[in-house]
Formats: structure tokens, sequence, C-alpha cells
């Protein structure tokens, strides 16, 4: 039988399965959020779900994390095959009681033309970060 992941995949995937299941684990029991897609939440939520949208839009509008254009008018065919799509999911916040809208990359096209170095992020080694405290500290 081949192994779906490899052993050091596993116990990252095992260790998130694990934080997850602590954060969410209250004193009342299990507490989980339940998301849904624009369409649904827009019909559960109304103008919360409306204005949870909006706010979550403009502040991606804001910090400059976007720019909207015209698929047909405004972009060469390489650039079409380049987009990449997101999808909004709509929360309601189980405390504070209030939706909040969640703009969610699908990162599946980045695999066609970025290479893996391009996507991953650097991880300091520990020898490196005690070296730097230690400098920091002389």
């Amino acid at each position: 039988m081949k192994a779906d992941y490899e052993e050091h995949n596993a116990i990252l995937i095992a260790r998130c399965m694990m934080q997850i299941k602590a954060k969410f684990d209250t004193d009342e029991g299990l507490n989980f959020i339940q998301q849904y897609y624009i369409n649904q939440g827009l019909k559960k939520f109304g103008d919360d779900g409306k204005n949870a949208v909006d706010k979550e839009l403009r502040q991606m509008l804001l910090r400059d994390c976007f720019t909207p254009k015209f698929v047909k008018e405004d972009m060469s065919v390489s650039e079409q095959k380049k987009a990449q799509s997101a999808t909004m999911l709509l929360v309601e916040k189980q405390f504070e009681k209030t939706i909040k809208g969640r703009l969610v990359y699908c990162g599946n096209g980045t695999c066609e033309w970025l290479l893996q170095e391009d996507t991953a992020s650097p991880t300091a080694s520990p020898l490196l970060v005690l070296l730097m405290h230690t400098k920091v500290e002389i």
C-alpha cells in the first residue's frame, strides 16, 4: 500500500490538527465555525452579510492586495492564464455575533507557472536565530 504522505508531511499535518482541536476545545465543549460561500451567506445573513463582504473587499483594495480588472478588456491572454481566483466566505463570529467576510485565495493554478522556490516561505535555522540573538546581546 502506497502512503499518501511522506513521514515529515504526516507529522506536520498531525500537529496542525492537534493545534486546531486545542483551539476549539473549550470548557463548554468543542466549538466549530460554520463558513458559507457568498451566495449562501448572503441568503442567511442579509444586509449584515453584504456589509461584511464590502468591508473585506475594501480592506483588500486599501492594502493593495490586488487591482480589479475586466478580464477581456484589460488583460492579455497570458495574464488571463496566470490570473488567480479567490472565494468569498462569510462566517458568524461566535462570541461577538458579528458577520465576517473572508476572501481566500485558491492556489491551485500557481503550480503551472511559478517555481516552488518562488512560492515557498523561507525558514530561519535555529542556529542562525541563536547567532543573531547572541550578536544583539553583545
